[in-house]
């Protein structure tokens, strides 16, 4: 309906029900589908840069575990050389057998490769790196830090994921969004006994009502698919907790036990090749620890982001 102001007076024109609906859609309907397609948009940017970043952390823990490998073996390497020197002095004296020194240059070629083997891997893993955070391939870094352990584990029951994730993830809110758009479509289409008049408006009411039972149907699918994730998630994030358990009380066990070897060392009891060697072995053991921590934080902080906008685990 519009007013029209004449040199003989007003006259109000009340526009065909048509009409009527194609005005509404302009004024009503298409600023929601705009405001919707710019906020999906945004969303979707923002669910990418988590997926990044998530990515990067996996990338990461890789790097770690290649630089962990290189640092350790070129220290096993030291000891390998130590070890192989003094069979060559044994030999000379007669004290070990032929075999005994080839066992042990054996051995120390052996600490070499494995020196090669885990540069190489590092400098891979840092290339790699490099490549996906959009630095000069070449770049180089002496140190990877760490420090997850200043982190907190705390982990929340099953539940309180569920309900985040049916409640914030994009891919269920679109849906509940567009499925709004798509009423309010509709009910503009029935205005004015539009539909009962119009053909094509007729078809297009039916299109739409039909396009929102397919919405539902896909809503129900997807809530069914984001709880089963957010399940299947959690399962591997208490794995993961569990492994992280255990070899802490293996790491504690096997400090406690290292403890007992060095005294017995500056009691003379054990010599100090032994002690170098478990030492390197803890040292070994709690890199692993290390990485399951991380692995552990990595985990979890997917399924804090799997129980909000995305994304999913």
């Amino acid at each position: 309906m519009t007013t029209i102001d004449t040199p003989i007076g007003k006259f109000t024109y009340v526009y065909p029900p048509n009409i009527q609906v194609l005005l509404t859609k302009q004024t009503e309907l298409l600023p929601l589908q705009m405001k919707f397609y710019w906020k999906m948009t945004d969303n979707g940017r923002i669910v990418t840069e988590k997926a990044l970043s998530l990515g990067l952390r996996d990338l990461y823990l890789g790097f770690m575990k290649a630089d962990m490998d290189y640092q350790l073996s070129m220290e096993k390497l030291k000891l390998q050389e130590k070890k192989y020197n003094t069979a060559k002095l044994k030999a000379q004296d007669g004290l070990i057998s032929g075999i005994q020194l080839e066992e042990a240059e054996y051995d120390y070629l052996k600490a070499k490769k494995d020196v090669e083997k885990n540069k190489r891997s590092r400098e891979n893993m840092q290339r790699t790196v490099n490549s996906y955070i959009g630095v000069p391939i070449d770049t180089a870094y002496d140190k990877v830090l760490y420090s997850e352990l200043t982190r907190n584990l705390t982990l929340n029951p099953v539940e309180f994921y569920i309900e985040k994730a049916l409640e914030n993830r994009l891919e269920i809110t679109s849906l509940i969004e567009e499925i709004k758009i798509k009423e309010q479509h509709l009910e503009i289409l029935g205005k004015g006994r539009a539909k009962d008049i119009y053909p094509d408006i007729r078809n297009e009411y039916e299109d739409v009502s039909l396009e929102i039972e397919t919405l539902q149907v896909r809503l129900d699918k997807v809530k069914y698919d984001v709880e089963n994730n957010i399940k299947s998630a959690y399962i591997d994030v208490i794995k993961e907790k569990d492994n992280m358990d255990i070899l802490l009380q293996t790491l504690n066990m096997q400090k406690r036990n290292f403890e007992k070897l060095k005294a017995q060392h500056k009691q003379g009891l054990i010599p100090e090749m032994i002690l170098l060697e478990v030492e390197l072995g803890l040292k070994e053991l709690q890199n692993g620890f290390n990485l399951t921590v991380y692995n552990y934080n990595t985990k979890k902080m997917k399924l804090e982001e799997a129980a909000g906008l995305g994304p999913a685990y």
